[in-house]
């Protein structure tokens, strides 16, 4: 007859191996930029004008402006459509430009951590401000994005942060965004200081629960 042996936990160790784990997580926070060395990020955030034109942006250089003469290459421009927070995406060359979206006419999703968004991901260019609701509400966004990067010739895949205010969107504000540039799939992932918060947080607790176990320790000791 088989016996499973059963083993209790003692709770000091497990905090000991969770502030050992919290240093670890906050030491590799300071190397993940080169296993992702291949991931471009901007970071300065471009306004919103609640205009007809809008603003132009390049995602590959970054570069933008109200008029899209002033920016070779633009790939997408948020504008303002009736006063209503709206995407639109360039059209050169076909079918290489837009956002993830729920089908190829929309609405656009607004994404989760953890979305992956690659060539397998439904993309629409969409002008509508029909199709833009998640993004008209006040908060933080993230749009999934492709675009023709004119470099190499190839796809890219990326997500954008986008700070908005509802009812309809404005004042809006692109924060940032980031893209694989080989063409390979990308996943959402919390922004840099975020990761950070979050990793300082662990060590601290991990810190508190070491102190409190030393303190045991030397009070069982007496």
């Amino acid at each position: 007859m088989n016996t499973q042996a059963t083993q209790t936990l003692d709770p000091s160790n497990v905090a000991l191996r969770l502030g050992m784990c919290a240093a670890a997580l906050a030491g590799a926070a300071g190397t993940v930029t080169d296993a992702q060395a291949t991931v471009v990020t901007f970071t300065t955030p471009i306004p919103v004008p609640n205009t007809f034109s809008g603003v132009y942006i390049n995602l590959l250089t970054g570069a933008n402006a109200i008029s899209p003469a002033a920016v070779s290459g633009w790939d997408f421009g948020p504008w303002g459509s009736s006063s209503t927070l709206t995407f639109f995406f360039s059209g050169t060359p076909a079918a290489s430009n837009g956002a993830v979206a729920a089908t190829t006419t929309g609405p656009y999703l607004d994404l989760p951590l953890g979305s992956v968004i690659s060539a397998a991901s439904t993309f629409s260019a969409s002008a509508s401000n029909l199709q833009t609701g998640a993004f008209q509400s006040t908060g933080t966004h993230t749009m999934g994005f492709r675009f023709f990067n004119e470099s190499t010739a190839a796809i890219n895949y990326g997500y954008l942060t986008m700070q908005s205010t509802g009812p309809l969107g404005f004042p809006a504000t692109v924060t940032g965004w980031s893209f694989e540039n080989s063409g390979a799939a990308i996943t959402v992932v919390p922004e840099p200081s975020t990761g950070l918060m979050l990793s300082v947080g662990a060590l601290a607790l991990g810190a508190l629960n070491l102190r409190k176990i030393r303190r045991q320790r030397r009070q069982a000791a007496h």
